[in-house]
């Protein structure tokens, strides 16, 4: 089990991404790296904001890292609380859903972003396949 915004679960992110044909197929014309980010959450355990980073082409992830929020280089950010990320990987919500309500910030192109929004629910997809230790469930 993985807890979510570490580094293992980034690498678990990356593999999954990395196996999966629906999202190689959604993905084919995505070119660009992303990122997730996740505010502190002192309550549990994650003492500054944090992010993982992917290097995405094509369908392929190149790299997955753990990364300071300032450093990040991705022309596509998306933003969100702790608990919103957990619908997210859980699937009880969309994240193109949250991004048009509001739940998930996005600093870049929405419009790219939304151009690309099979390649993005492909994505977040992966991220359900991750086994995740949510650090507020026992």
């Amino acid at each position: 089990m993985h807890r979510p915004f570490t580094a293992d679960w980034a690498a678990a992110f990356r593999t999954a991404i990395e196996s999966d044909a629906d999202y190689r197929s959604a993905a084919a014309k995505w070119t660009w790296p992303v990122a997730f980010v996740m505010p502190a959450t002192p309550e549990l355990g994650y003492g500054e904001a944090t992010a993982v980073e992917l290097q995405l082409d094509r369908g392929r992830c190149h790299d997955a890292r753990l990364r300071n929020p300032d450093e990040l280089s991705a022309p596509i950010v998306l933003s969100a609380p702790y608990a919103v990320w957990k619908s997210v990987v859980r699937g009880e919500l969309d994240p193109i859903a949250g991004v048009v309500g509001g739940r998930i910030a996005v600093r870049g192109s929405i419009a790219t972003l939304m151009f690309h929004a099979a390649a993005a629910t492909a994505l977040l997809a992966c991220a359900r396949r991750i086994a995740t230790a949510f650090p507020d469930e026992p």
